[in-house]
C-alpha cells in the first residue's frame, strides 16, 4: 500500500490540531488547490463535514455553527477569489465576537506573481477582521511539529474571533492511498473566562450608592451562560429595571425584564421622569434608536460590561468599561437583599402590554412578530434578520412565555448572510430553529436555502414580504419623491412560491393568525418557507398607530 502524500500528512496534522482546539464542525467548498485539505476533513474522527457550493453561504454556516456552539467552527476553500466570498462572514465574526477558524487553499511561492491561474495574493485577506492570520510553509519533512504548534496557538489564544490561515500546496494534489487519520494533538487547553478587575466593581458599587433612578441596558448578547438569571436577579437586587433586547437573551423566560421599553421612551412625557442617575450596560449595541438617544441625552454616569473588550458606547459617555465574565460581574454587584421596584417600570409595562393587544385578525408584520413570538416551543432557537424584524420582534413579540435562545448579526448589522447564519445554528444546536427575515434578505442569500436542503437540516423560515426595502419607508428618504422606488423601496415582484420550490422546501402562505398558527406546526421537520405578505405603507401606518395608542394609554402619568 502506498504511503500518504506529503500533502495528506501535512492536512491531517492541520485538522487534528483544530480538533485539538475544539473545532467539531467544517464546512468545506469544492476546489482544487484546497483537496488535501478537504479529504483530511472527510476522514476525520469525530469532525461532522457540511459541503457547501457556496463560499459566502460556507462562511456565514461556520459563523452560525460558531453562535450555536460556542467554539469555532471551520471553513475551508480553494485558492483565488473563493476566500473573497468569505469576507462579509469574516466581518461579522470580528465585529460579533464569534469563534471562525477560515483556511484558505493556496499555490505555492514559486505560481505566485506569474500569472498561474486562480492565484491572487491571499496574505492578509481579511485585513484587521481577522483576530489572527498565519501564512503557513508550504508543506516539508520535519517541520509537522512546528506546523501543529503555530496551528494551535493560533486557534487558542483567538477563542472569540476569526483567524485565517493561508495553505498552500504543490502538486500532486490527490492522494496515492489512504491518508493518516488525523489525531487531535493532547493537552486540549480549555480557555478561562476573564475575570472583571475587582477594583472596577468596587467603583462600581460605590456609584450605586444612595441612587434613586437607575436602569441596566442588555443588549444582544447570545452565550448560553446563565446570563439572563444573572441580570434578572441584579435588577431585583438594586431595585433597577432590566431594559433587554429582544436579542440580549435576558428577555424570554424572565417576567422582570421591561421588552416594551421602546414604546415607553417614545412617549416624552415618561422618557423625561425616568432619565437615569446610572447605567448599567451589557451586551452588544441597541437596536432602537430612541433608546440610544434617550440614553445619551440623560446625562447617566454609564458603566459598560463587556465580555470580550468589544466597547459599544457610540456617544463616547461611559465613565469606566470593565472587560470580563458579565455574567460574574452581574452576580457580583448584586445585593444579599432585594430592593424594591423604582420608577414604576413595570405597571407602565402593563399599560402598554394592553394598548399592544390585538384587536383584530389581520396578519400585520408586527403581530407576525408577536404571534411567532407566542408559538414557538420553550428551548427553540429564534435566529432574527437586521433591518425590521429584529425591531419588529424587539417591540411587539411576546414575551409572556419561556425561555428562548435568540440569534442575531448585530456585529455589522447587515443583511447578508442571514439564512445561512440560521442554517448553521440549526445544525449546531440540534434544536427547532426559526429564521424571521425580510424578503430582501431572503433573495441577498439564496445559497443558504439551496444548501438547507442538501445538508439534511431542519430549518423553519418566515418572511415578512413586503415586496421591497420596508425599512427605508420608516426612513426620510422615504419623502424624496420619484426616486425612492427605484433605489430604496427596490420592488422585485419575485414569487416566493419559486424560490420554494427551487430550495426543495415546503411553502406556505398564510392570511390569517390561525392559518400562520397551523404553519408553524407543520413546519417541524425539513425545509419550510413561511411568506406573510403585506403592504410597506399599511405596515408604516400600522406601527405609528400601535405606538401613538401606547402613548394615549400611558398619558401623563403617574405610572407607579
Amino acid at each position: 500500500m502506498p504511503e500518504p502524500t506529503l500533502n495528506q500528512r501535512w492536512s491531517a496534522a492541520i485538522v487534528g490540531e483544530l480538533m485539538g482546539a475544539g473545532v467539531r464542525h467544517v464546512v468545506v467548498c469544492p476546489g482544487s488547490r484546497s483537496t488535501p485539505l478537504a479529504l483530511a476533513c472527510a476522514e476525520a474522527a469525530g469532525l461532522r463535514l457540511h459541503s457547501v457550493v457556496d463560499e459566502r453561504s460556507a462562511g456565514f454556516i461556520a459563523l452560525g455553527l460558531g453562535k450555536a456552539l460556542g467554539v469555532p467552527a471551520a471553513v475551508v476553500c480553494t485558492s483565488g477569489s473563493a476566500g473573497a466570498h468569505l469576507l462579509p462572514a469574516v466581518i461579522e465574526a470580528s465585529m460579533g465576537g464569534t469563534p471562525l477558524v477560515v483556511l484558505t487553499a493556496d499555490r505555492p511561492v514559486e505560481l505566485q506573481g506569474f500569472g498561474a491561474p486562480q492565484t491572487i495574493d491571499q496574505r492578509q485577506l481579511f485585513g484587521r477582521f481577522a483576530a489572527h492570520f498565519e501564512a503557513l510553509p508550504e508543506p516539508s519533512d520535519g517541520l509537522e511539529a512546528h506546523l501543529r504548534a503555530v496551528v494551535s496557538r493560533a486557534v487558542r489564544h483567538c477563542p472569540h474571533a476569526p483567524v485565517h490561515f493561508n495553505v498552500p500546496f504543490r502538486e500532486p494534489l490527490a492522494p496515492s492511498g489512504p491518508g493518516p487519520r488525523a489525531v487531535a494533538s493532547a493537552p486540549v487547553v480549555m480557555p478561562g473566562r476573564v475575570e472583571v478587575d475587582p477594583d472596577g466593581l468596587e467603583r462600581v458599587r460605590a456609584a450605586l450608592r444612595g441612587v434613586e433612578r437607575g436602569v441596566i441596558v442588555a443588549g444582544p448578547r447570545e452565550a448560553d451562560d446563565g446570563f439572563g438569571e444573572a441580570v434578572a436577579a441584579l435588577g431585583q437586587g438594586l431595585g433597577f429595571a432590566v431594559l433587554a433586547e429582544a436579542a440580549s437573551n435576558a428577555r424570554f423566560g424572565w417576567p422582570g425584564a421591561i421588552s416594551t421599553y421602546d414604546a415607553l421612551l417614545r412617549h416624552p412625557p415618561f422618557a423625561a421622569a425616568h432619565q437615569p442617575q446610572v447605567v448599567l450596560r451589557f451586551g452588544g449595541g441597541l437596536t432602537p434608536k430612541s433608546t440610544q438617544q434617550w440614553l445619551e441625552a440623560s446625562g447617566a454616569r454609564l458603566f459598560v460590561f463587556s465580555d470580550h473588550g468589544h466597547l459599544f458606547d457610540p456617544g463616547h459617555q461611559a465613565e469606566l468599561v470593565l472587560v470580563g465574565d458579565a455574567v460574574q460581574a452581574a452576580r457580583a454587584l448584586t445585593p444579599v437583599s432585594p430592593q424594591p421596584e423604582r420608577g414604576g417600570w413595570r405597571a407602565a409595562q402593563a399599560v402598554a402590554r394592553r394598548a399592544l393587544e390585538p384587536s383584530s385578525d389581520v396578519l400585520t408584520e408586527p403581530r407576525l412578530a408577536r404571534e411567532l413570538t407566542r408559538a414557538l416551543p420553550d428551548g427553540a432557537c429564534l435566529v432574527l434578520s437586521s433591518s425590521m424584524p429584529i425591531r419588529d420582534v424587539d417591540a411587539f413579540g411576546c414575551d409572556e412565555r419561556g425561555p428562548l435562545r435568540v440569534f442575531s448579526n448585530r456585529g455589522a448589522n447587515g443583511i447578508d448572510g442571514v439564512t445561512s447564519t440560521a442554517l448553521g445554528v440549526a445544525l449546531g444546536s440540534g434544536h427547532r430553529t426559526v429564521l424571521l427575515i425580510g424578503d430582501l434578505a431572503l433573495l441577498h442569500d439564496l445559497g443558504g436555502l439551496l444548501a438547507a436542503r442538501r445538508l439534511g437540516a431542519s430549518l423553519t423560515v418566515v418572511v415578512a414580504n413586503n415586496d421591497g426595502g420596508g425599512i427605508f419607508s420608516f426612513l426620510p428618504v422615504a419623502s424624496s419623491g420619484e426616486h425612492f422606488e427605484q433605489l430604496f423601496g427596490t420592488p422585485h415582484g419575485i414569487d416566493l412560491q419559486h424560490v420554494s420550490a427551487l430550495a426543495g422546501a415546503t411553502h406556505h402562505r398564510p392570511t390569517s393568525v390561525a392559518q400562520l398558527q397551523q404553519a408553524l406546526l407543520d413546519s417541524t421537520r425539513g425545509v419550510h418557507l413561511i411568506e406573510v405578505r403585506s403592504d410597506r405603507q399599511q405596515n408604516v401606518e400600522r406601527h405609528r398607530e400601535l405606538f401613538s395608542g401606547v402613548a394615549q394609554a400611558l398619558g401623563a402619568g403617574p405610572w407607579a
